[in-house]
C-alpha cells in the first residue's frame, strides 16, 4: 500500500499517529519482542509539528534508561519562535535517543519520518488497543483538518529562508533573489520563493540552469486572492524550493 500524500505531506501507512500530541510512533521487530508482551517502537513528530516549531534549532532528550507515561514529556523541542513539549505517545523505557538529531536538528524538518525521529522506546502498550492513537485510514480526514487549520506547506526539503514576490515581474524577483543568495546564504541552505507570475516556474528553471543551483521542487496552489477575481492570469502561486550549491 503506498503512503498518503495530504496536502504534499506524506504519511506512511505503517504507522501510527497521535493527533493530539502530533507525534507517531512506529513498531520495530526484534528477536525478543515477544518476551513479557515487550516491543520496541521508535517515536517521533508528524510534518505538522515540525511546520508549527518553524525551522528545529535543539532538542533536548530525557537519558537513556529513563520511564517514560504516555502522554507526559519525553523531551523538548526549540526553534527561533517557538518552544514545546514532545509527549509520548506510549509509556516505557527509552533505550536509545537518535543522536543524528541532537547534531543537527533540522533532520527532523527534512525527515520527520525517517532519518527525523526522536526515540527509541521498549513497552508493553498494545498499539492497536490505544485509544489516543490511530493509524492513517482511521484519522486521514482529522490529519487533514490539521493541516488546513495551521496552513502546513510540506517540500522535499525544509526552508532555511523564504521570499514572496507576489504582484512583481519575475526578472525584478530573479535580481532579489541573487542578491539574497549572495548576502545571506551559505552552500548547502535552502530558499523558498512564493510567485504568482505565471511564467515563475519557467524563469526560474532556466535561472536555475543559468546559475548552477538546484532546484529541488516546485510546487503548485491556487492563489486565495486571484483565484476569486475573473479573468486573472495569477490564479495560481508558484512553492520553488531552490538549494544554493555554488558561490
Amino acid at each position: 500500500m503506498l503512503d498518503n500524500r495530504i496536502e504534499n505531506c506524506v504519511f506512511p501507512v505503517n504507522y501510527f499517529y497521535d493527533l493530539d500530541n502530533f507525534t507517531w510512533v512506529k513498531s520495530i521487530e526484534k528477536p525478543d519482542d515477544k518476551k513479557n508482551d515487550v516491543k520496541q517502537v521508535l517515536v517521533g513528530i508528524t510534518p505538522v509539528y515540525s511546520y508549527i516549531a518553524g525551522k528545529i534549532l535543539k532538542f533536548k532528550t530525557k537519558p537513556v534508561g529513563t520511564e517514560i507515561v504516555r502522554n507526559k514529556s519525553l523531551g523538548t523541542i526549540e526553534s527561533l519562535n517557538h518552544f514545546g513539549i514532545i509527549r509520548s505517545p506510549v509509556s516505557g523505557n527509552i533505550v536509545e535517543t537518535n543522536q543524528e538529531i541532537i547534531d543537527n536538528p533540522k533532520i527532523v524538518n527534512d525527515s520527520p519520518f525517517e532519518r527525523g525521529w526522536i526515540a527509541k522506546i521498549k513497552t508493553k502498550d498494545n498499539l492497536e488497543s490505544l485509544e489516543s492513537i490511530r493509524t492513517i485510514e482511521e484519522c486521514k480526514f482529522e490529519i487533514e483538518s490539521q493541516i488546513k487549520k495551521f496552513n502546513v506547506k510540506c517540500f522535499k526539503s525544509f526552508p532555511d529562508f523564504h521570499m514572496f514576490e507576489l504582484g512583481t515581474e519575475c526578472s525584478a524577483t530573479l535580481a532579489k533573489l541573487d542578491e539574497f543568495m549572495v548576502k545571506n546564504m551559505r552552500i548547502g541552505h535552502v530558499i523558498r520563493l512564493v510567485s504568482d507570475d505565471p511564467t515563475a516556474d519557467l524563469e526560474l528553471l532556466r535561472w536555475a540552469n543559468q546559475n548552477k543551483q538546484e532546484i529541488i521542487e516546485i510546487v503548485q496552489e491556487k492563489n486565495p486572492v486571484q483565484s476569486s477575481l475573473p479573468n486573472s492570469s495569477n490564479n495560481y502561486l508558484f512553492n520553488v524550493i531552490i538549494k544554493k550549491i555554488k558561490d
